[in-house]
């Protein structure tokens, strides 16, 4: 993001309401709907679904019409459907410890997996490794940056905050986004025959596994925060990173079940299950702030 790390004031949201708050003096509480969250999912499903049939048929407009989806129906619900931006997270704010614990992760993990490889024998950085991994950081971090603010404004920008609001707690919460993102990537998946070298069987599974370890992680910070920005960087910085470790000119991999910088490899999936335990270990360690404010219509 390029932004300084917020100082250590309280966040807003979360999960579990303590007592004796309450919402500050002259502001509503959000409305909560569950009606607007089904039009949601309904929604991104669809356009996902859209965006994979025109990738298929040879279109890249569908492309960005599937990862634009997630900030398309949020922005159009908070617009029009009554939701507002109250609680959308667009502020940056919160401790500035969760912000580290979104930075971070994803570089020691992709290290971690890339290092065992080497060390086994079956990963080998290219000769002009610096360089090609250099422009693949220089061309791709924009691109890649955009595409994971478009998807937390919807994951924690707008799905996360409004089934706090209808009262889901944060187990069942961060289990229901990551049941929808991980459905979402299907039709992208499937339009792409160079996706992923697993079998779609074995891909899957793997995939969705990490996908709610990431969904922990990423939930946990957009609620001891209050602000969707670590869930971006968190993102952000996996996306840019990954692409060009996946280059073939920059890395070569010979398990890449095993040891590709990609949340289904083993490597990657047991070390995202790891931080996922331990990033919730220590917010429920940690003092909580104002919950969010509940109303349902």
């Amino acid at each position: 993001m390029g932004t300084a790390a917020p100082t250590g004031t309280a966040a807003p949201t979360g999960t579990a309401a303590p007592t004796g708050t309450a919402p500050p003096t002259g502001t509503a509480p959000p409305v909560a709907s569950w009606r607007n969250v089904v039009v949601y999912v309904a929604g991104v499903l669809l356009l996902a679904g859209a965006g994979g049939a025109l990738i298929a048929g040879g279109n890249d407009a569908g492309g960005l019409l599937f990862i634009l989806s997630p900030l398309l129906m949020a922005a159009g619900l908070r617009w029009f459907g009554g939701d507002g931006w109250r609680d959308a997270g667009l502020r940056l704010r919160g401790p500035a410890r969760w912000y580290v614990l979104a930075a971070l992760p994803y570089p020691l993990i992709f290290g971690a997996a890339l290092g065992l490889g080497i060390a086994t024998g079956s990963v080998e950085l290219q000769e002009g490794f610096v360089g090609t991994f250099a422009l693949g950081l220089a061309t791709q971090a924009v691109p890649r940056l955009v595409f994971a603010f478009s998807e937390e404004l919807g994951w924690r920008g707008y799905l996360e905050p409004r089934l706090a609001a209808l009262g889901v707690r944060a187990t069942r919460r961060h289990l229901l986004v990551a049941a929808v993102w991980g459905v979402w990537h299907v039709p992208y998946v499937l339009a792409l025959d160079g996706y992923t070298d697993l079998p779609r069987a074995l891909f899957f599974p793997l995939f969705l596994l990490a996908v709610v370890a990431m969904a922990f992680w990423f939930g946990v910070l957009r609620e001891r925060t209050g602000s969707v920005w670590p869930a971006v960087l968190a993102h952000g910085v996996g996306n840019v990173l990954a692409y060009p470790l996946l280059d073939p000119n920059a890395v070569r991999i010979d398990q890449g079940l095993v040891f590709a910088a990609r949340p289904e490899g083993l490597v990657v999936l047991a070390l995202l299950a790891v931080t996922a335990a331990a990033v919730w270990r220590l917010a429920h360690g940690a003092p909580r702030g104002r919950a969010l404010p509940r109303r349902t219509r």
